[in-house]
């Protein structure tokens, strides 16, 4: 609506619902990527990019080298690795169907903030605890794997809620881009990582990662539950509302 195309808006309500549905008129705004880096939704690129990053550079090195790391923390090599790592993998897909309801019943602050506790918390107890035994393993990486979802669902319905309409898409892209130059160092380094610095000390490396995303989240993470989206896109990284 707010691009002016009020045509093609109505012809999905009746492809979607079967019947027109009313909206308020809103005037079409013009739209400046510069915007972006106002005082008002800069902060907010920064704090979506930082939790996205935090979540998803381990999580990636855990996809891409997963049969090693697992094989490097006693689970052995071949089969079960690869098993232990299957295992790993069906945990990160559980844990995106929960937040999905704790949302809107524990709100996005505490469903951030907990996720990444327990995230921190997994990947401290592969680095500090040596020779855990194979279900130990798989037991500390399934909890990352699950609580991951939470900070895995809020980095696409974060930037949805804070930024309005006329600039939002571009803000995700934003985002999302620099969350991937993360992504790629980190994938690249962590051969080289574990084998200078060893397996336990890579681990802790993501504890750490993890533990700054929780840092973030309790300075910065807004509560948006129960908002509109004018009220979320109006609000500042303080949670106060402009003007």
């Amino acid at each position: 609506l707010r691009k002016g195309r009020v045509k093609e808006c109505e012809e999905m309500m009746i492809k979607l619902f079967g019947e027109p549905v009313a909206f308020d008129e809103e005037q079409p705004q013009q739209t400046r990527f510069r915007d972006l880096f106002n005082r008002r939704h800069f902060p907010f690129v920064l704090f979506v990019a930082a939790i996205w990053t935090c979540q998803v550079i381990p999580m990636f090195a855990i996809y891409t080298f997963g049969p090693q790391i697992v094989g490097l923390l006693g689970l052995g090599v071949g089969k079960n690795a690869a098993l232990g790592n299957v295992v790993i993998s069906l945990f990160f897909m559980l844990g995106c169907i929960p937040p999905m309801l704790w949302l809107n019943t524990a709100g996005r602050r505490p469903l951030l903030i907990g996720s990444f506790a327990m995230m921190t918390l997994a990947l401290a107890v592969l680095g500090l605890i040596p020779d855990m035994g194979i279900w130990l393993v798989v037991m500390a990486f399934a909890v990352y794997a699950f609580f991951s979802g939470g900070p895995g669902n809020l980095q696409w319905l974060y930037p949805n809620e804070l930024f309005p309409t006329d600039i939002r898409a571009s803000a995700v892209g934003v985002i999302m881009s620099l969350s991937r130059i993360g992504t790629i160092v980190s994938t690249w380094a962590l051969p080289i990582f574990i084998n200078n610095y060893g397996i336990s000390n890579t681990m802790l490396m993501g504890a750490g990662i993890s533990l700054f995303g929780l840092l973030i989240s309790v300075v910065f993470a807004p509560e948006t539950r129960g908002m509109s989206l004018a009220q979320t896109s109006n609000m500042t990284i303080r949670g106060q509302r402009m003007g």
